[in-house]
C-alpha cells in the first residue's frame, strides 16, 4: 500500500483533484501543516476520509507568527502526529533563529511528553536541530528530506531516526547514496506535494508521484518496487499504530473515502 508522508495538502490549487486522485489510487498521505490556518483546511480536507491523515506542526518560516506559545497547545492536543517543525538557516534567513528555536523547543517538549513521532525540518540547521534533539529523548523523529552534510546523516542513522525521500532521489546522486547507506526499516517514502517536483525542473503535482518515489527507492536499493512499497508499508504500519492511528482499516475494512465535505 502506498503512503506519502510528507504533502501539504492544503496548497493544492485543485484540491478536489488531489483528493479524488489519492481516493483512487488508495495513497495514505500525512497532510503536514505549515501553521495554524493550514492546518485548520487540511481537517476540512481528512474530515470523512480515512487516507488523509492531518498532522499539525508551525514550519520554521512561519515561526514568527506565534505570539504567545502556549496558544498552540489545544492543537497540538488535537494532531497524533506533528509536523512540519523544525529549524532553516538556508531558506529562512528573516526571521533569527532564537525564534524559530523557541518555537520548535515548545513543540518538542509537546512531542517528548506524549511520546509523540514529529516531521522535522532541517535544511541548513542539520547540526543545530540534532543539538537539540539531544534534550528530548522520548519525541521520535522522522526527518524529512535530508540533503545536509554526511556526518549528521550518519548520526541520524544511529539514533534510528526515521528519514523520508522523496522526489530529489530522482535527480540527486548525493541523495542515492545517503539511501544506499539507509537500512530498509528507517525508509520512508514521500512528495512534499504540491510544489517539489517543479522546483526541482518537473512539471506535475499529482499526488501519484509517489510512485515514481517507490521505484526509485526500489532500483537504488536493487530492489523490486512490490519489496519497497511493503517494506515501507511495514515501517509506515508501526509508526501509525504507535501514534494511535488505526492502520489496519485501510486493508481489512476497505476504504470508504469522501471529498463531500470540502
Amino acid at each position: 500500500m502506498l503512503i506519502d508522508w510528507h504533502t501539504h495538502l492544503s496548497d493544492y490549487k485543485n484540491i478536489h483533484n488531489a483528493i479524488d486522485i489519492i481516493n483512487q489510487n488508495n495513497i495514505v498521505t500525512i497532510a503536514c501543516s505549515m501553521d495554524i490556518e493550514s492546518y485548520k483546511k487540511t481537517l476540512i480536507c481528512a474530515k470523512n476520509n480515512n487516507l488523509i491523515i492531518p498532522t499539525f506542526g508551525i514550519h520554521p518560516a512561519k515561526s514568527n507568527l506565534v505570539t504567545q506559545l502556549d496558544s498552540l497547545d489545544e492543537l497540538l492536543e488535537t494532531s497524533k502526529i506533528i509536523g512540519e517543525i523544525g529549524l532553516d538557516n538556508f531558506w529562512v534567513k528573516d526571521i533569527p533563529q532564537k525564534i524559530q528555536e523557541n518555537v520548535f523547543e515548545y513543540i518538542l517538549h509537546h512531542c517528548n511528553h506524549e511520546r509523540k513521532f514529529c516531521v522535522i525540518h532541517t535544511k541548513g540547521a542539520e547540526k543545530r536541530v540534532l543539538e537539540i534533539l539531544q534534550n528530548f529523548p522520548d519525541c521520535k523523529p522522522i526527518i524529512h528530506w535530508y540533503n545536509g552534510p554526511k556526518d549528521i546523516f550518519d548520526q541520524c542513522i544511529k539514533r534510528r531516526y526515521y528519514l523520508t525521500f522523496g522526489l530529489e532521489l530522482h535527480y540527486s546522486q548525493y541523495i542515492k547514496e545517503l539511501l544506499k547507506q539507509t537500512p530498509l526499516e528507517l525508509i520512508l517514502s514521500e512528495t512534499d506535494n504540491p510544489e517539489s517536483e517543479n522546483w526541482l525542473g518537473g512539471n506535475s503535482d499529482s499526488p501519484l508521484l509517489i510512485t515514481r518515489v517507490v521505484q526509485d527507492i526500489a532500483r537504488v536499493m536493487n530492489k523490486t518496487p512490490e519489496e519497497i512499497e511493503n517494506e515501507i508499508w511495514l515501517n509506515s504500519l508501526k509508526i501509525l499504530q504507535e501514534s494511535g492511528i488505526n492502520a489496519e482499516k485501510y486493508k481489512t475494512e476497505g476504504l470508504q473515502c469522501t471529498s463531500k465535505s470540502l
